[in-house]
């Protein structure tokens, strides 16, 4: 989705320039059209117009490719395109970055507290090991799911002790998660732990009772 949204930016910019008659850049165009490798896309949009032109605008290795081809990336497209990656896109990547106003519009769209992405983890997970407190906090406050993080059938808590991030095993433990949850091969929070050699958290587990 990032890629798409920088490639699109790309596009607009250089048809933007061409519509105003910018000379540089129709100079530059008119060079691409005898490049061996974009003759044919040249070719197709001159034959089909603007529903060829879209198609290729969609390709973001080809955008970027015509771009360098152009002399690279231009200096007034650049906030633009830093814009577009400072955004966070989606729940998850907001709670991993630590961006608490996006966490908090994402919720107030109502969006899915406890849906995996592709790599099966849910919001809370990422916001847990990248040890994004007041997010946890926030997720949790509006009821996202500390017994299940992702699509292994681990717990917050063995998130929390697997990265030694002591405060929210400790948050989480008043919370009254279950400390013994094993996960789908059947890891307890407490062999995470030990298994990452996080000491604190290994100690902090055994002084509430895991085995």
């Amino acid at each position: 989705m990032r890629g798409w949204l920088q490639t699109q930016a790309i596009a607009e910019h250089y048809t933007a320039k061409l519509a105003h008659g910018d000379t540089p850049v129709q100079n530059k165009v008119k060079a691409l059209e005898t490049d061996p490798e974009l003759a044919a896309m040249f070719e197709d949009i001159k034959k089909n117009g603007m529903e060829a032109a879209m198609k290729y605008y969609q390709d973001e290795e080809l955008m970027l490719k015509i771009s360098q081809k152009m002399g690279g990336l231009p200096s007034d497209l650049q906030p633009v395109l830093q814009k577009i990656e400072d955004t966070s896109l989606t729940l998850h990547e907001a709670a991993k970055k630590g961006d608490l106003a996006a966490v908090q519009q994402f919720l107030d769209k109502k969006k899915p507290l406890d849906a995996q992405d592709f790599k099966g983890i849910t919001p809370l997970g990422y916001a847990i090991g990248a040890n994004r407190i007041a997010v946890v906090k926030k997720l949790l406050d509006s009821r996202a799911n500390p017994y299940a993080v992702d699509s292994s059938g681990n717990s917050g808590l063995h998130y929390a002790a697997g990265y030694g991030r002591k405060e929210l095993v400790e948050f989480l433990l008043k919370l009254g998660v279950n400390v013994s949850q094993p996960n789908a091969q059947g890891m307890t929070p407490l062999a995470a732990a030990t298994q990452n050699r996080q000491e604190a958290t290994i100690q902090m587990l055994k002084a509430h009772g895991a085995q």
